[in-house]
């Protein structure tokens, strides 16, 4: 998809999972780029003297309905039909939702045990659903209370969290989830070794406890071990793991309680990927911070960020996304992509791209 073609009006969203990206069109329909997940089906036996060349064209996800949503997780992406029903493809050692073999998806299949949905979130072994009604239903391996939900099965089919105000948003990382309430209380639950939960402590958290902020949310994010909350008047919150400088600050290796950011101007959203962060101001600059060995953070270098650092050449940014080592871009004008791109998740010939690029086109 070149900038003449991937108009803002044509594309209504995007996801990045960890080795693919997604976008949604305005009529519904979902193309993809990169590895499992992307809708793209690998062969099943590439030559082992041959060199591997990832294909820099997209793919469209075929269903039988127009999509509302989709998310691109770990190998596996979700979707959600007109119907409110989830679709789930791609590929999962692992098996999920109560499947202990290995999935792999070539076409589509919908989710049992599933009120209407109207939002999704996906991970590597452990997915998220909003129903209509405002309630959070997970599945999924259930290690270190990921799920946020009394069960027995380790492998869990879809539950409702039942101790959940009714919720607008939820993010999760590696084990552990956040959920947004409708009235922008912001709880968690799960894993919590780097203090991800941003509860105050490193215990792990098998129910959904509340988190102590000054200010209402609006927007959360979560990445393997950090996490990111944008407050209603425009500033930008961090916590857990800081090794790569993900937090945004130099004087700490983790933070268990969300702490501000410095910024030079309000935020909008954010998104997190592995051990790195993005920040879109509400003027459309694009703020990036954090891990960058593959150039995902899009300043045409590999040097880490412990600070945020403005990212050059993309303007009037609308939506953004970060996979594990990759991010996306919808501009007023174009999809935009950087950082890794092994298996062509972005679209570009090179296998690393430093500094935003146009996604190439569909085939």
């Amino acid at each position: 998809m070149n900038a003449s073609t991937a108009r803002a009006h044509f594309v209504a969203s995007l996801s990045c999972g960890r080795d693919h990206t997604l976008a949604l069109l305005a009529d519904g329909k979902a193309i993809g780029w990169g590895g499992d997940g992307s809708g793209r089906i690998a062969p099943a036996t590439p030559g082992y003297c041959s060199t591997f060349k990832a294909p820099s064209s997209a793919v469209e996800v075929r269903l039988h309905h127009p999509l509302i949503a989709v998310a691109a997780g770990h190998g596996v992406s979700l979707g959600i039909t007109e119907r409110n029903e989830v679709a789930i493809w791609g590929a999962n050692v692992a098996g999920i939702g109560g499947r202990s073999d290995a999935i792999t998806l070539a076409t589509p299949q919908l989710v049992p045990d599933l009120p209407a949905i109207h939002a999704i979130v996906a991970g590597e072994f452990l997915f998220g659903a909003i129903d209509t009604a405002g309630g959070a239903h997970t599945w999924g391996l259930n290690y270190e209370g990921a799920l946020g939900r009394p069960t027995d099965d380790m492998n869990a089919s879809p539950g409702l969290v039942p101790t959940l105000a009714p919720v607008s948003a939820l993010a999760l990382g590696k084990g552990y989830m956040l959920a947004l309430t409708r009235e922008r209380a912001l709880f968690a639950w799960g894993s919590n070794a780097a203090g991800q939960l941003g509860l105050g402590h490193l215990k792990t958290v098998a129910a959904p406890e509340p988190l102590r902020v000054r200010d209402e949310i609006r927007a959360i994010a979560a990445g393997a071990t950090h996490a990111m909350a944008v407050t209603t008047n425009g500033e930008a919150l961090t916590w857990g793991s800081n090794h790569h400088g993900q937090l945004g600050r130099r004087d700490v290796g983790y933070a268990t309680v969300p702490t501000a950011v410095a910024l030079p101007e309000p935020i909008q959203s954010v998104a997190c990927g592995m051990h790195f962060s993005l920040a879109l101001a509400e003027s459309g600059n694009l703020y990036a911070w954090g891990w960058n060995s593959q150039g995902q953070l899009g300043l045409s270098d590999t040097a880490e960020r412990r600070t945020p650092t403005r990212v050059t050449g993309i303007e009037r940014v609308r939506s953004i996304a970060a996979g594990e080592t990759h991010a996306a871009a919808l501009t007023a004008d174009a999809l935009i992509g950087w950082g890794n791109n092994a298996t062509g998740q972005i679209g570009t010939a090179d296998r690393t791209q430093l500094a935003p690029k146009p996604f190439f086109a569909l085939a």
